[in-house]
């Protein structure tokens, strides 16, 4: 299934990286994630703790002030990140998507101006433009005007709110181009955001949908404008990215499972843990083979397939987290529930058509599978 290239080594600066982040996720996030998941918004004790770990520039390039890390040590980041605190990773990913996106624009003052402060952690940017993924009537409609740009409608999913300073919003141009820009979110009345949104998973992440009105880009702002066909390229070269927080929780629940098993003394239950982490392992090999290949022969089915087996890995080692742990499991102050939610939203996020086809087609194999013990309907008489 790999393209079979071989994955380049870590460098001494990437591994420094990859130890601050297990540090980090050992000492400070893992301890709180159950008081976290349940609290109003992510503390920002632990965005200053990201950033003092530069973990915050990780992805920046080097002249930006960044770390310009290998994308496989980003998603090593994020996964150890994730399997830690869930709704840390998942605010943290937001200005993660951001710095890079921005990086590969053509706005070099805007980069200049930037990308030193969000590397730093001096300010912390999300974004908000999953809407133009939606067929359909665009949700934000941008209008020339002049040199500049004005934006009306609704981003409908805006992660981090009041934690963020800044913004990447995308809206559709009339010939049906996007229009990517940089705003703050401090943009008085042509930005007005709801009240956090009531999230089954991850309340934490302050969640919003935001009603632009009015609001005038100049182009100073401006990070790209691209085609339809542009964006749906650079959906298919992303699209592994958020597999590795479906990782994080499989790794997490596996570790809760071999907990149970020491402590019940269960080689059952630690057979499971150690079927889940090798699956895990497996898993993340093939993301690595595709995720930085997008010119691979094959690498749009092969990302959608490998994504779709991440996300449903993650549902399923948190579910038998869950199912071995016992009723106390349905506890909001215990872990199996929080990754079992935490799973659930990565089948979610970052998602295209595809992606939703795949993974209810992945599911719908396994459940057309011959069970053990049962016998099929069509041989009952």
């Amino acid at each position: 299934m790999s393209p079979g290239s071989p994955t380049p080594p870590a460098t001494a600066g990437s591994t420094a990286l990859i130890e601050r982040a297990r540090r980090l996720a050992a000492l400070v996030l893992a301890p709180s994630a159950n008081a976290t998941d349940q609290a109003a918004a992510v503390p920002r004790e632990h965005i200053r703790a990201l950033a003092d770990a530069g973990l915050l520039g990780i992805a920046t390039p080097a002249c930006y002030g960044g770390h310009g890390a290998p994308p496989q040590v980003a998603r090593e980041v994020l996964e150890i990140l994730a399997g830690a605190c869930g709704v840390t990773a998942f605010v943290h990913m937001q200005h993660a998507a951001a710095c890079p996106l921005i990086a590969r624009g053509d706005n070099e003052a805007l980069k200049e101006r930037v990308l030193p402060r969000f590397a730093s952690g001096e300010r912390f940017c999300t974004v908000g433009f999953s809407h133009v993924r939606r067929p359909g009537p665009p949700m934000v409609r941008v209008e020339p005007d002049g040199g500049r740009f004005r934006f009306e409608g609704a981003v409908p999913w805006l992660t981090g709110h009041g934690i963020a300073d800044d913004a990447v919003i995308a809206g559709a141009l009339p010939d049906g181009r996007l229009v990517y820009v940089l705003t703050s979110l401090e943009a008085g009345d042509s930005i007005e955001a709801s009240p956090p949104l009531r999230l089954s998973a991850m309340n934490a992440s302050a969640t919003v949908s935001l009603t632009l009105r009015d609001l005038r880009v100049g182009p100073e702002q401006v990070i790209a404008i691209l085609t339809r066909e542009q964006q749906a390229a650079r959906d298919v070269a992303g699209l592994l990215t958020p597999s590795v927080l479906s990782l994080g929780a499989a790794g997490a629940a596996a570790a809760l499972l071999a907990d149970l098993a020491e402590r019940r003394g269960s080689a059952r239950l630690a057979g499971a843990a150690r079927a889940f982490e090798d699956e895990r392992q497996a898993a993340r090999a093939e993301v690595d083979a595709w995720a930085d290949r997008p010119e691979a022969e094959g690498h749009a089915e092969h990302a959608v397939r490998v994504r779709a087996w991440c996300i449903d890995l993650g549902v399923r080692a948190a579910h038998a987290a869950v199912a071995a742990t016992g009723g106390s499991a349905n506890l909001l102050d215990h872990a199996a529930q929080r990754l079992f939610r935490e799973a659930m939203l990565y089948s979610l996020t970052a998602q295209t058509r595809d992606l939703q086809i795949a993974t209810v087609e992945r599911l719908l194999e396994r459940a057309t599978r011959p069970q053990v013990g049962v016998t099929p309907a069509s041989t009952v008489r």
